[in-house]
């Protein structure tokens, strides 16, 4: 079947004129004459009455045009729609985070977006910054949220695109009741000793990384009690003085900080940071891309350049 025919079919129906139609399609009068010669005889019956002063329809040629007419032209509109705005009118967008984020970038991108982008059905799931790195890339997320990994190269590797924000020292978190807790600051050389809530080696690289590097430096291996808990479930364990752990300031300002306090790492500066990212390819959706553009320019002043 020729769509292309029954199209040159419509706006003959439309016009009853052939050299009308052929002007308005772009084509020519005989060329057109032949489409719909062609198309007459691949349905097996006349569309046209044709004489030298005059065309009209057929009772088959007026029901095909009343049935299709409406089709074609919502067609059209559809099309036109989307080149002029860039954008499908019905859309979705499913985006994945680590905690901290989903806390502070994720609802101020989201409340810029509903003030500034047509309406948008939202799926949100709170992930490891490994298991958002592989949605991205299996187009299970259009964006997510991550830790800043140490090393980019992975990313760029996958075709991953990043947009990292302003970076947070790393913080020691106790419990408000422990013998340190009220000091200013903690050198970390006074923690060899005690139990650490540590960070998936493969789920949470970036942060169980810093976290040896900040021990390693201070002179010991962190005495590891649990690894990869839930952010909240890391929080209870230390204000219940089960143990301690390390954590960046953005992600550390989440803790409700009834039962634990955040203090500074005394005389360093271990730092992380979140970053926004996306499979950068020909085929990124035109909404994950306005998503983009609304992150940089509303974020642009916490931009790590």
């Amino acid at each position: 079947m020729n769509l292309l025919s029954y199209r040159y079919f419509l706006e003959v129906a439309e016009t009853l004129n052939f050299s009308e139609a052929s002007k308005r399609l772009h084509v020519s009068q005989p060329g057109l004459s032949q489409q719909i010669s062609a198309l007459e005889k691949e349905i097996g019956f006349k569309l046209l009455k044709r004489t030298t002063r005059q065309v009209s329809l057929t009772e088959e040629g007026a029901y095909l045009y009343e049935h299709l007419h409406a089709s074609f032209h919502r067609i059209e509109t559809i099309i036109e729609d989307v080149v002029q705005n860039k954008q499908i009118p019905q859309k979705s967008m499913r985006i994945s985070s680590v905690p901290s984020a989903a806390s502070i970038w994720l609802p101020e991108l989201l409340e810029k977006m509903q003030a500034k982008l047509n309406p948008v059905e939202l799926y949100i799931e709170e992930t490891t910054s490994k298991q958002a790195i592989h949605a991205v890339k299996q187009q299970q997320s259009h964006l997510a949220f991550i830790r800043t990994p140490a090393d980019m190269s992975e990313l760029r590797d996958l075709d991953i695109a990043t947009l990292e924000f302003s970076q947070h020292p790393l913080l020691v978190v106790l419990s408000k009741n422990h013998s340190l807790a009220n000091e200013s600051a903690i050198h970390l050389e006074e923690l060899k000793d005690e139990p650490f809530i540590h960070y998936h080696p493969k789920n949470s690289p970036s942060l169980y990384y810093l976290l040896e590097r900040a021990c390693l430096e201070a002179g010991f291996v962190p005495n590891t009690l649990c690894v990869g808990p839930e952010l909240m479930t890391i929080e209870n364990l230390i204000g219940h003085e089960i143990g301690v752990s390390l954590m960046p300031a953005d992600m550390a300002g989440v803790l409700h900080g009834e039962l634990v306090t955040a203090l500074p790492i005394a005389g360093e500066d271990y730092m992380s940071s979140i970053s926004l990212i996306w499979e950068e390819t020909p085929y990124t959706p035109f909404i994950t891309k306005e998503l983009i553009q609304l992150a940089k320019e509303e974020f642009s002043s916490f931009i790590n350049q």
